[in-house]
Formats: structure tokens, sequence, C-alpha cells
């Protein structure tokens, strides 16, 4: 009788384990920007469990499509980039 008390709740611990695991949530988002016009496109996303490899893939594939155009994500402007997109006003507040 003790045995299977104890594995019943082994059970209800591992299952509540699982869920909570699996209840991680992420949100991403990234800001490119276009180092001629100074135009700025965002991509985000946002999951839950497999859904966080789904936002993944959306941020992914949303910031490579405008990457095609020419845009560049605010983290990787080349010093020249950054420096005229500042001379001329261009470049977004706080980054």
């Amino acid at each position: 009788m003790a045995n299977s008390s104890f594995a019943r709740c082994v059970g209800v611990y591992s299952m509540v384990g699982s869920f909570l695991a699996l209840a991680a949530c992420a949100s991403q988002s990234i800001t490119l920007i276009d180092p001629q016009s100074g135009a700025t496109a965002h991509c985000n996303a946002s999951g839950f469990a497999i859904g966080i490899s789904v936002a993944n893939g959306i941020i992914g594939g949303c910031s490579r499509a405008y990457e095609r155009r020419g845009y560049v994500p605010l983290d990787r402007l080349q010093p020249d980039e950054r420096a005229s997109l500042e001379r001329r006003g261009l470049l977004p507040e706080n980054k």
C-alpha cells in the first residue's frame, strides 16, 4: 500500500514538473535599420514551450527578409554607418 502511494506521488510530481518545464515563455525582438535611408524595421515574436522555437524561427525569417533588402541589426552596425546615421539624426533613441 505504501509503495502505491509513493508511486502515485512521484507520478503527480513528475507531471507537475513536466508542466512547469513546458510552461516556459520567451519573447524576442530585433530592430533593424537601413544604413542608407535610416528606415527601421522591427521583428518580434513570443511563444510558450515549443512555441519558443517557433518564435525564434519567426524572428529569424523576418530579419533575414529585411537583411536581404540591406537592413542591418542595430547591434551589428559598422562604426562608420552608425556615425553617418547619428550625424543625420536618423539613429533610433536608446540604441
